[in-house]
């Protein structure tokens, strides 16, 4: 098995290579809007730069910064008393960052806003993207698992005998994370293919931006279909995503499959990636909404939702959690997206908080405070303070 995994290996390093090259080509349009190709030689913004963004600094530098968003963004997790956040906001409809925040034991660092951490069940957005293109698959499709569905074992992905199986659609799975049904769909139904070629048109192995230094998000290559089962569920301690990266793959899905570039100079253009199909990024869409509904964060959104900012709107989100290093503790991931439909206005978004002990706040509920905040404000004032001309 293992010289088999490895002539597997050789084959899709020159495929993703290949992949990486084609990415890099720019789709020219979305939809009706005008596509600007982001320069290849530009100022790049150093991950040092950015660690204590001021609202002076925004005005120097030229920041898509919105201050307001930022400092409430900064006031809450002192509130909370969080030990770890990183946090990133970006305009799905032309790739500003407004607001890049992050803290650690050491104090304040919105760089750590920048770098990849454990991705847990983020992950499972991949596995959905390459179960729907690859495997064939659809929101209603019937899965099975055994066994509790937050746990793994080599038992439940190849059980002697499926007697005592439960039966969800796959929307269901993806809406309440279940580590076991995907990783069957990694191991038994797709294979080590689609879910590579899925990552990579998603941006793993790059850096989302190229105006300032942001760390790729990286995963491990399966030495066996067990460690396959592991990457295509999350529930591994090796695959890492950005704050940046996760936001960016939530525009994908809000955008029709248009995946943004993320900036931080107003001075940047934007630019789009074509990575799904608009009926994948539909079937996201829905799978990320029901997750909001009655899924892993629907308890973060219910104690809000008659809350006249956030009533109307359309939200969607993946979670995560897991105990992990780097740093130490348990690391609790939202990855999202909300729209007024009303006025087109939104936010995607990526938020980690780690905690070492005591949950003050969790990464769904700073979420939620967060989109109430973005949404409360009139839409003259938000476009304004993120600096657009």
């Amino acid at each position: 098995m293992m010289k088999e995994y490895t002539a597997i290996f050789t084959r899709y390093a020159v495929v993703l290579l290949a992949m990486a090259a084609m990415l890099l080509v720019p789709t020219g349009r979305r939809g009706d809007a005008e596509v600007v190709t982001v320069p290849q030689r530009q100022p790049v913004v150093s991950r040092e730069a950015l660690k204590n963004i001021t609202h002076d600094l925004i005005e120097n530098l030229g920041l898509t910064i919105d201050w307001e968003l930022q400092d409430y963004i900064a006031s809450t997790a002192r509130r909370y008393h969080v030990g770890f956040a990183a946090v990133a906001i970006l305009d799905p409809s032309s790739g500003e960052i407004l607001a890049l925040y992050g803290k650690d034991s050491q104090g304040e660092d919105c760089g750590l806003g920048l770098d990849a951490y454990l991705a847990a069940s983020l992950f499972k957005v991949v596995t959905a993207t390459a179960a729907i293109d690859y495997g064939g698959m659809s929101v209603n499709s019937p899965c099975s698992y055994t066994g509790r569905a937050h746990t793994l074992y080599k038992s439940q992905i190849f059980p002697e005998r499926e007697r005592w199986s439960r039966t969800i659609t796959l929307a269901r799975a993806f809406a309440s994370s279940n580590n076991v049904v995907f990783g069957k769909i990694g191991a038994r139904e797709l294979g080590v293919e689609p879910l590579l070629l899925a990552a990579m048109r998603l941006g793993f192995w790059q850096s989302p931006m190229i105006d300032a230094e942001c760390a790729p998000s990286t995963l491990f290559f399966p030495e066996d279909d067990f460690h396959l089962a592991e990457l295509a569920c999350g529930f591994n301690r090796e695959t890492r995503v950005s704050p940046v990266h996760a936001a960016q793959m939530a525009s994908a899905v809000l955008n029709g499959g248009a995946m943004v570039t993320p900036r931080i100079l107003r001075n940047s253009g934007t630019a789009f990636q074509q990575v799904l199909s608009s009926e994948t990024a539909s079937d996201l869409y829905l799978m990320m909404q029901k997750t909001v509904k009655s899924g892993t964060v629907s308890g973060a959104f219910r104690r809000v939702r008659n809350d006249r900012a956030i009533r109307g709107l359309s939200i969607g989100a993946k979670s995560g959690t897991i105990k992990g290093t780097s740093p130490d503790g348990k690391h609790n991931w939202f990855m999202g997206f909300a729209e007024d439909p009303a006025t087109g206005k939104a936010i995607a978004i990526g938020c980690l908080v780690i905690h070492d002990g005591y949950f003050r706040i969790q990464a769904d509920d700073m979420a939620s405070k967060i989109i109430r905040f973005y949404f409360s404000r009139p839409f003259t004032v938000a476009s304004a303070d993120a600096g657009k001309t």
